[in-house]
């Protein structure tokens, strides 16, 4: 999933990173692009937009197949108990 949005292109030469965070149940999608000082010698990250957060909320073993797909982990409407509890 994650090659189909960000495709390989080894001739790319662009000051752009993509940062995806698990924290907490979720996946935090950032955009950055890294800007040199004039000297050259200090780096620092400009976010970019857009960006996004997704819930986990089932994962897959092997490829998606909906209908005969076998599934590692689901997220049952009981595991929801607390806002402060977290599965993953």
């Amino acid at each position: 999933m994650i090659g189909a949005l960000f495709p390989h292109n080894p001739e790319f030469r662009g000051r752009q990173a993509v940062t995806i965070h698990n924290q907490r149940d979720f996946l935090f999608f950032r955009f950055h692009r890294y800007v040199f000082s004039e000297a050259g010698e200090r780096v620092r990250l400009q976010e970019l937009g857009p960006r996004f957060t997704l819930k986990v909320k089932s994962l897959h073993g092997g490829t998606f197949d909906p209908a005969g797909g076998e599934f590692e982990w689901i997220q049952k409407k009981d595991m929801v108990t607390s806002r402060r509890r977290f599965v993953l």
